[in-house]
């Protein structure tokens, strides 16, 4: 008899293995056997965007991986709906609705969809829900939903004003100052902004600006040293990050002119040298000498008359 029980046991075990297996329940009530269906689950195994990081107002493409979990029964009449919490997010076809058939139990399904977003985002990533609906194969409704992770950058942008110089041409070993301001027309901060000033003329010279906040500006102003004779251009070179790290560059160039010092004349800067009481003296000097020898030029013509 014991035997018997244990071998009933094991067979009853068999069985509820089997029907777990095949999405059935069975719960057992006295000597009535009931059976009570599993839910059949549509999941989200997964998400992936294949046209690269997506930029504040860029389109892109995104893929859903699903999955019906289901051993027992087939899917049927998906709906699947996308949304944001203020439509940051949206697909680009007008519709944020995805219809699919049927999904095969146990089978694997990925839907594309061709997304746009809004160019007013923040750099971070925002959420998109997908809410979807589906039947069994005995027309019973379900449904659930489940989120994926969109990260949205959003590139610098940075703006120079005209520059302006205090001499446009210097000496050599001579200075001029140039400033400018630096905005940022952008829809994030910008970070580490830096300045460098490079030219054959110049003595190469650098700033650190710093950060700069949405619709902030920032005035660099510098004095260049001439330490060359020539001509051409000067290039400031600025640079800057996203608030991701990432470095961004650009250059703007203007023109200065660095002459060579003008030669001085030392013998005339001497005889230019001299105080002016002593050039008055000399003056004065040459005069009385002039007037004595007219004096006596006049009596020698009178004594001879």
């Amino acid at each position: 008899m014991k035997n018997l029980i244990t071998g009933m046991k094991k067979a009853l075990a068999c069985i509820l293995a089997t029907a777990a297996a095949s999405g059935v329940m069975l719960n057992l009530n006295e000597s009535q056997v009931n059976a009570a269906y599993v839910t059949p689950r549509l999941i989200v195994t997964g998400s992936e965007i294949t046209t690269g990081p997506v930029n504040a107002g860029d389109d892109f493409e995104l893929v859903i991986h699903l999955k019906n979990e289901s051993t027992a029964t087939q899917l049927n009449n998906i709906r699947i709906e996308f949304e944001t919490e203020d439509n940051e997010i949206t697909p680009s076809s007008g519709t944020n609705v995805v219809y699919i058939d049927s999904l095969a139990k146990e089978a694997e399904y990925d839907v594309t969809v061709a997304m746009s977003t809004r160019g007013d985002l923040q750099q971070k990533p925002y959420t998109l829900t997908l809410n979807y609906e589906y039947e069994d194969k005995d027309r019973n409704s379900f449904a659930d939903s489940s989120v994926v992770t969109i990260p949205i950058v959003q590139a610098p942008e940075l703006s120079l004003s005209e520059f302006k110089l205090s001499r446009k041409e210097i000496v050599l070993d001579g200075k001029t100052n140039v400033s400018f301001d630096l905005n940022n027309i952008g829809k994030d901060t910008v970070y580490n902004v830096s300045v460098e000033f490079s030219g054959d003329q110049i003595d190469d010279i650098s700033t650190y600006v710093g950060n700069i906040d949405v619709s902030g500006s920032s005035t660099v102003d510098l004095a260049l040293k001439g330490v060359a004779v020539g001509g051409g251009n000067i290039v400031a070179h600025i640079t800057f990050e996203d608030a991701d790290g990432k470095a961004y560059s650009f250059d703007q160039n203007f023109e200065l002119e660095v002459a060579a010092k003008p030669v001085v004349d030392t013998e005339a800067e001497a005889g230019s040298s001299l105080p002016v009481p002593a050039i008055a003296g000399v003056g004065a000097a040459v005069i009385i000498v002039i007037a004595v020898v007219n004096i006596i030029r006049k009596k020698k013509e009178r004594a001879y008359a």
